[in-house]
Formats: structure tokens, sequence, C-alpha cells
């Protein structure tokens, strides 16, 4: 016997459930019992939380002795588990006493746990299923993530309420002697006459009133199979593609997609699917079919919990008793396989989201979230049309800044090695470790324990007075802004620029944006603003942009109540001058708004610059040492502004920051002043609280900006048809008209917009509007248009009309 050997604990003639963990740590040996230690303890507060008893469990591991670390028994690479000798015993050791033992679920704790019962491997996608254990066929294993990555060193808080989720599908399956799992069907394979028959049901049904789930599947950036649902337990993949080439011939393909046009584009069928943007943008590009009506399953998932991931494999451990199949289409695309074993892939997406939306739908009530997810589900088909209709760009005009920036990156390449007198290559991190660390002698900054020359090291070695650090980091950014934004393969062959467009991109409802689905363009919402002038209105085009004026810094003064700041934008003041006046003691019209007016950081930035700043940090909390970090500047000076800021706007922290701290304690739940809930999971502290403290401000702008801009105008046709949606970046909405179009009408269309962006907001104690500025011109670059202040732009459509016409004119003459 092991010298280190720990024996189960439990009595296996009664006991509810059996857990199997890894392997026993130092407490354990101790001991001499299983889950004495820290991830002990963590059970058996989760199991406390449940309601079992530990004195009711059967408690045991698959390796019984601490003599050799756990590599030693068992071992994973790429997926596949192997145990050694030793292991293998030990395996064999487990499924005898289990055998012995009567409990109806055991539990694997962790990856071992999982491939010694199940000969799976990858605990944090199996977790949640009901499976079948290969070891002792018959058995129930239900999987759950170890409860030691919830403790120290690795943190992961929220894992304890999947645990405490799974604990509660273990108890209630204890309750049922064999595996239940719904029956469901995918039919594979089928005829064409098969194809149109299920298509006609779902239509019908689809008009009956039957939400209709659908899914394709991308093969070589081709459709390859669609597949719909009409519920839970029903489901059809039809494929286009397979081993022999085209699965149906032209006029049978021909048909099934008329079929499918059928329902997708009948705007009374209610449509859902998983990242239905996905599927609906490729439909349209490939054959021009436009799907209305649309629930998305991830917009749903994000909503209740936004702190978890929003994949469908993650919804379907949370939501259904479906077992974890997504490793079959992973493995497929990866090395191929059975077309077979893609489209059940395939049909089991469409009935995953028909099973799941119900329990969803549920949560959504109770949370009182119902019109949150209408609402951002709205939005779906104005950002399709957008991640179609694209930006046109001046090709030539990028590929010469480009050219200018690798020159400019050889120029600072040439100083940087005359100063370090060597080749010094900034993304090596040998040479720069050896380099800064080495020669230079500075002590080695850490991330995560390990030596790092990321940015933030940079930064810090240029408040040294590293000059290497400060040309290094010059470096970096114009290589990433070379290979991310003048990088002219991301751009279609008709000259436009697509993104991808996610409606639930970020925690607090603002969308994000990233390459489109044929890995072209990119992120359209960060592009830095002097290359903003290489995106262009149409020919024949004038571009608008409207901009909800410091949106974020507006809700804040009106929910906290800050006097100083809610005057200042009652009387129109410039709030950024007035924070720096306040900060630096001067009076507002003697602020600087010059570059280089502030000897601040690094001298390069005015006195404004300061103010605003501040404005959009300290509301949220930052603290001195991240400001300095983020602004190149030493920690007292950054100390110093912090303290005046929040001395000059006591409010923020007396009113503001108690007030989302007061509403945590309830129920951790955040409302903005659309209705939005959000509920905070993470671990109480400091890091959950500056999140909480902008949630309010963003999600209350990234709701505006959804329902009172995109989906105004793209719902409300009869208004707004000529308007052409191009982007939405934040708190603005960039549009273009065209110029056939009278000005009188260019206006009418403006002033309608503006007038829905400022519909008042009500903080439950008073009303106050954000103001909208619009901003007009041949490019989307501010400064080479004009920008018309919310308190400049005449109320009149004449007038405004007028205005614009001579704007016009003033620009093409430049």
């Amino acid at each position: 016997m092991r010298a280190t050997y720990v024996k189960p604990e439990g009595n296996p003639d009664d006991c509810v459930l059996a857990f199997v963990g890894e392997q026993p740590g130092r407490q354990e040996i101790l001991s001499r019992k299983p889950f004495v230690g820290a991830a002990g303890k963590e059970l058996n507060t989760c199991l406390t939380s449940v309601g079992i008893s530990r004195f009711d469990c059967y408690l045991t591991n698959v390796i019984k002795d601490l003599d050799l670390p756990l590599e030693k028994y068992v071992t994973f690479k790429k997926g596949e588990g192997l145990f050694s000798a030793d292991g293998s015993k030990y395996v064999e050791e487990l499924k005898e006493e289990l055998s012995k033992c009567k409990a109806n679920v055991i539990v694997a704790i962790g990856n071992v746990a999982l491939f010694a019962l199940t000969s799976r491997y990858g605990i944090t996608k199996w977790r949640g299923s009901v499976l079948e254990s290969t070891l002792l066929p018959g058995r129930k294993v239900i999987p759950i993530v170890h409860p030691a990555t919830v403790i120290p060193p690795k943190n992961v808080y929220l894992n304890r309420r999947l645990i405490i989720h799974d604990l509660v599908m273990a108890n209630d399956e204890a309750a049922t002697p064999k595996i239940e799992s719904t029956l469901r069907y995918v039919k594979i394979a089928p005829t064409f006459y098969e194809s149109l028959e299920f298509l006609k049901t779902c239509y019908d049904m689809g008009k009956e009133g039957t939400v209709i789930d659908f899914d394709i599947e991308v093969y070589n950036y081709n459709i390859s199979c669609i597949s719909f649902s009409y519920s839970p337990i029903d489901a059809i993949s039809i494929p286009f593609i397979y081993s022999k080439g085209d699965y149906f011939d032209m006029g049978q393909e021909l048909e099934v997609w008329k079929a499918i046009a059928l329902t997708l584009e009948d705007s009374s069928i209610r449509k859902r699917g998983q990242n239905v943007g996905f599927d609906m943008t490729n439909i349209l590009s490939r054959y021009q079919i436009r799907t209305h009506n649309v629930e998305d399953t991830m917009v749903a998932q994000k909503i209740l919990f936004p702190d978890y991931p929003m994949g469908l494999d993650f919804i379907a451990s949370t939501c259904t008793d479906i077992p974890y199949y997504k490793a079959d289409g992973k493995r497929w695309f990866k090395i191929g396989g059975l077309w077979e074993t893609l489209w059940h892939y395939n049909g089991m997406d469409s009935i995953t989201c028909a099973a799941a939306s119900p329990i969803q739908h549920e949560d959504l009530e109770k949370q009182g979230n119902t019109v949150t997810y209408d609402e951002q589900c709205r939005i779906i088909e104005p950002l399709v049309y957008m991640m179609r209709k694209g930006i046109r760009v001046d090709v030539e005009g990028m590929k010469k800044a480009d050219v200018e920036m690798k020159e400019q990156i050889g120029n600072l390449q040439e100083q940087l090695n005359s100063v370090a007198g060597r080749e010094l290559n900034v993304n090596s991190f040998p040479q720069m470790r050896e380099y800064l660390y080495g020669v230079l002698g500075h002590k080695p900054y850490l991330k995560k324990g390990k030596i790092t020359t990321d940015d933030i090291a940079l930064t810090r070695l240029l408040r040294k007075g590293v000059k290497e650090a400060g040309i290094a980091k010059q470096i970096r950014t114009l290589r990433k802004l070379s290979s991310t934004y003048t990088d002219i393969s991301k751009i279609d062959f008709d000259g436009y620029i697509r993104c991808s467009y996610n409606p639930v991109g970020t925690v607090t409802g603002r969308l994000s944006s990233s390459a489109d689905i044929y890995d072209k363009g990119m992120d359209m919402q960060n592009w830095p603003h002097h290359l903003l002038k290489y995106l262009l209105a149409d020919e024949g085009y004038v571009y608008y942009g409207l901009d909800l004026s410091q949106a974020e810094n507006r809700i804040v003064a009106y929910i906290g109540r800050i006097q100083r700041m809610m005057q200042a934008f009652e009387n129109e003041e410039d709030v950024h001058a007035l924070t720096a006046g306040l900060i630096f003691d001067k009076p507002v019209d003697k602020i600087s708004d010059e570059e280089g007016s502030s000897d601040l950081g690094t001298g390069a930035y005015s006195e404004r610059f300061w103010g605003k700043k501040s404005n959009h940090s300290f509301n949220y909390d930052l603290g001195y040492k991240s400001f300095a970090m983020r602004m190149e500047m030493e920690e007292r000076q950054a100390k110093w502004i912090v303290e005046r800021y929040h001395k000059i706007y006591p409010e923020v922290r007396g009113n503001y920051h108690t007030m989302v701290r007061m509403n945590l304690s309830k129920d951790r739940t955040l409302t903005n002043l659309f209705g939005r809930k959000r509920l905070f999971l993470g671990e109480w502290g400091d890091n959950l609280f500056k999140d909480a403290y902008a949630q309010i401000p963003q999600s209350t702008v990234a709701d505006k900006i959804n329902r009172q801009g995109l989906s105004y105008i793209y719902y409300n046709q009869e208004k707004f048809s000529p308007v052409e949606l191009l982007v939405q970046v934040h708190d603005s909405i960039g549009l273009q008209l065209p110029l056939s179009l009278p000005w009188i009408k260019h206006a009418e269309i403006l002033l309608d917009i503006k007038t829905s962006l400022e519909a008042p907001l009500d903080t439950g104690a008073i009303e106050f509007v954000i103001p909208v500025d619009i901003q007009m011109g041949l490019n989307l670059f501010k400064k080479e248009g004009k920008e018309f202040k919310h308190n400049e732009i005449p109320l009149s459509a004449p007038n405004f009309a007028k205005e614009l016409e001579q704007t016009y004119n003033g620009l093409i003459k430049e």
C-alpha cells in the first residue's frame, strides 16, 4: 500500500450521492480523509447550499495517494487522456469500490474523475451533463468543476454557482434509477420532397404562432447545411454539399431555398437561433434572403447572466437536459469525418435553442427583463443591414498612409537601435527581456507571476526615464495601426469595409464589432480618429453622425445629484473646462485647450484634456495607480488629480457610489433608466463595485442609442426610407443620405431622429435630456467636416436645411 494512501469516506450501502475527486492533497494525507482541505471545505459549502448532507454521501478519489505527482498517474495531451500503469490500477480499484456503492449518481469532480468514469475530457464542456459511465455501464455520472478552482490561487469565484447548479441536478437525478433523457430526433440526409415537406410544416406552424428555430453550418465560406425545428424534439438538417459534391441538383436547390425564404422573410413568423445575426448575414449575402422577426438565445443568456459564457453549449448545460454535443461539430471542422455527423450536430443546434428558450423566457420574466430582451432582439435586423452595407474606403489614401506609417516605424527602429547600441526587435520577448532587465539592469516586472515586457511594463520603465521603452511603445503602436487599420487586405473587392456586430458584445448592452463572416474587416468601433478620414460616404451621398453629448457624464451627474455638474449642463457650460478649472483652481475662461499647455504627464496635453479625462475616469472610481499607468504620468500627479476631483465633486462618491452599493446589497441587481436589470454574481468587493458604477450610465446610453436610434430609424421606413445606416459607435450613430434628396428632407429627417434620441430620461426624482450634436461630412473624420452643436442647431427645418446646404458647398470646395 502506498505511504500516503487515503481511504474513501462514507457508507457505500446507504448514500445518496458518490463523489469522485482527482487526488488527495496534503491536508487529506494528514487526516487520512478525502476532501478535508480547502477544496473540501468549498465542496461542503456548496453541499450545504443545496441541502445535501455530507454524511449522506460517499467520497473518494481516482488516485488515492500523494506519493507521486498527478501527472505520473494520468496525462492529457491535445484532449486525449492516458493513465499510466499505476493510474490504471487505481481506475480498476475505483471500478470495484463503486460497483459496491449504492449511490444512483456519481459526481465526477474535475477532469481526472471525468476521464476515469466516462472516457471523456474537458470538464468545463461536460459539466452539468447527465452521462452514462463507461467504467460502470448503466450508472449516471454528472461532472462538476473542481471546488479548488473557486479558491486561491485560481479564484474563479463564479464557478461556485456552477457547482451549486450541478449539485441540484445531481440531487434531482438521484431520485430516478435510470438515465431518462428526452428523446430527440434529427432528420438527416432528407430527400428533396422530405425537405420541402418539413419546411412546409415549419411555415404552417409558424403562421399559427410557433417559433421556428434555425441554424446554418458554414464550410469553406459556403452554407453547407441548414437546420430547422418547430419543437424541442424534432428537427431536420438539409444539406447542400456532401462528399460527392452538390446534394441537390440546381433546380431542386432553388426550390428548397424558395421554401426557406417563405418562412424567413415572413415578418409574421417568429424565428429564433443562437447568434442568429451570423446566420442571417450569411443567408442575406449568399441568397439575398432577408430574415425578419427574430429571437436569439445568445442575447437572452447575456442579459440573464452576463458574467457567464453565452455559447450554446453552456446554455444547454444550464437550461436543458441535453448532454454536451458540441465536440462532434468541433472535431468535424478540425479533422473532418462523416457528413452525417455534421448534419446531426447542425440539427441539435436548432433543437437546443427550442429546448432552452422557454426556460430562458421564464427567467427573463422573473428577472424583469422581458422588454429588455425584446428590444435587444429588435436591433439584430438593423445590425445585419449595416454589416452587409459596409462603408466605402479611400483605398489609395489608406495605402499611402500605410507607407508613411511604415517609414515612420523604420525611422523609430533606427533610433531605437542607435540608443540601444544593438538591433532590438520590440516584439521579441527574449530580446526585450534580456536588454531591459539584463543589459539595463532594471528589476523585472511581473504579470501573473511571470516576467513581462508588455506595454504596461514599458510605461513603467518610461516613467523611470528609460528612453528605449518610449520608442519601443511608439513602434508597437504604429505596427498595430498598420496591421489593423491600414491593411487593405481587410477591404472587400468592392472597396468597402465591413464588420460583424455582436448585439450583446458587452455586459452593459453596448455593441461590439469584429471581422466579418468572411474574415474581412475589423472592429469598427475603435478606429483611431485621424484614420477615419479614409472612411467615406458613398458617391452622391453625405455623411451624418448623431452623437449624444457627454451622455455618461450627464447620467452620473443627474442620478448622483452632483450639483455643480448638473448646473453646468443646464447652463450649457463646457463641463470638461469646468472640471479642469476646478482641478487647477483657475477661472474656466482661463483654461487652455492647446496641446502642451499643461505640464502634467508627458506635457503633451492641454489643461482641458485633463478635465475631460477626469470626468471620464473617476465617476467609475478609477484608482490613481491605474490612471497613472494609462496616462503615462507619475503616481503622485495622478493621486493629486484623483483627490482634487473627488474634493470638487464629493457627490460622486457620497451620492452616486453609495446609491449603487446600496442597491447591490439588496439583491445584487442594478436597474438602468430604461428598466434593464443586471444581476452581479461576481465576488463581492472593489472590482465588482467598479463594474457596477459603470453599468447604469453605459447601459442607459446603449439602450437609448439602440432603441431610440437604430430601431427607431430601421422600423419606421415610411419616414426614413432614404436613410442608409452605416455604423454605430458607443454613443453615436453614423448614416448617409443621398444628395438627390432635397436639403429640406435632410433637415427633417435629422431633426426627427434628434428628437427621438433627445427623449427625456427620468431618474425618479428629476427628468433630464441628453442633447444630440450632429456631424456632417464627406467622410467620418470630424475635423474634416462640420459639427453642429446641439444648442446651435436650428429648430426650424427650413433654416437647418439652409445651413446644411451651405456647409456641404463649403466642404466640396475645400
